[in-house]
């Protein structure tokens, strides 16, 4: 690929970030601090839709077990705040290395392994976090998990910026990384590294038959998006404990159905079905408020429509809102 062709990539990258960080700040400053910490929650969970849009939408490769990647990312965080004394700012970077060596691993793995099988793969590893977890009780602390969490900002920033609020700071913590992410992320898609997993995607043969070196590249997208949901899992952690409580397999099935809401193959469509399954429960009790229901039955309506939606949108409309909007564009 041609350098102007690179440089025309990250320019459009570039781009889509900052609308993307203005449109941020421009929401935050409107929120009130509960809803500044959904937002916060919105972008952390945005980077592990990420991963899932990657790993599964470009590339075709099935996972259930996003949700184990994160929970390495925030444990491997945790441990080095809390045993080394490492600030976030160093401890995530760190903590996303560790990441991408669990994808690694977990890539030579399932490179053989394609549908159910892959995914039963990666669901027995989302299962096996919490039995590690209790397996190393001394260093792991079991279902006690670990405390750790945003803290606050430094002098500098407070001098600069004021003393923001505990819900804000977790949003301009979150942000930069959700800004990395998208930028990243967007430039693996126009580049011919995306080219490549869209064409395994479609037909391992005829990419074979192209010249891709299909087991390779599925190794490296499973470190691509270990990387992501490292990341996100270490944010997660930040907002207060790291323990199997904080990752379980439900999690994994949140952020596939964040992306198939949203549409799963559009880096657009993983921040709209992000949106949609954070605040929804939040809609679901602004509608029921007006309606005299059991505290059990309002408990488990957001659970509900959840998967209602999930299952009108695969059979309905698979492509999600982002596939639905860009069907639209192309026919005007």
């Amino acid at each position: 690929m041609s350098k102007a062709k690179n440089h025309s990539i990250a320019r459009k990258s570039l781009r889509r970030t900052i609308f993307f960080v203005v449109a941020i700040l421009f929401a935050a400053s409107t929120f009130d601090a509960y809803n500044q910490a959904q937002l916060a929650l919105v972008l952390i969970l945005f980077i592990g839709v990420l991963s899932v849009t990657l790993l599964t939408g470009i590339s075709g490769q099935l996972s259930l077990g996003q949700g184990a990647l994160m929970a390495v990312g925030g444990y491997c965080m945790a441990l080095l705040m809390i045993n080394q004394s490492y600030s976030l700012w160093v401890a995530i970077p760190l903590a996303i290395v560790g990441s991408a060596l669990a994808g690694l691993l977990l890539g030579i793995a399932a490179a053989r392994l394609t549908g159910p099988y892959l995914a039963g793969t990666t669901l027995v590893i989302a299962l096996a976090i919490p039995t590690l977890a209790n397996r190393f009780m001394s260093v792991l602390k079991g279902d006690e998990g670990l405390p750790v969490d945003v803290g606050y900002p430094p002098v500098w920033f407070t001098n600069l910026f004021g003393e923001p609020s505990y819900e804000q700071w977790q949003l301009y913590v979150a942000l930069p990384f959700a800004a990395i992410a998208l930028f990243l992320a967007s430039n693996i898609l126009l580049s011919r590294t995306g080219r490549m997993w869209r064409a395994i995607r479609d037909n391992e043969t005829a990419a074979a038959l192209s010249g891709v070196n299909f087991s390779r590249q599925k190794i490296f997208v499973f470190v691509v998006s270990a990387t992501f949901a490292g990341l996100s899992g270490a944010l997660y952690g930040l907002r207060g404990l790291v323990g199997p409580s904080v990752y379980p397999v439900s999690l994994s099935l949140l952020l596939l159905t964040a992306a198939v809401l949203g549409g799963i193959r559009s880096i657009f469509g993983a921040f709209i079905g992000t949106v949609i399954v954070v605040f929804l429960p939040d809609w679901i009790d602004a509608v029921l408020h007006q309606f005299e229901l059991s505290e059990q039955v309002s408990n488990f309506m957001p659970a509900l429509v959840s998967s209602l939606l999930l299952i009108l949108t695969v059979v309905i409309n698979p492509a999600g809102v982002a596939g639905t909007h860009l069907h639209k564009h192309k026919h005007k």
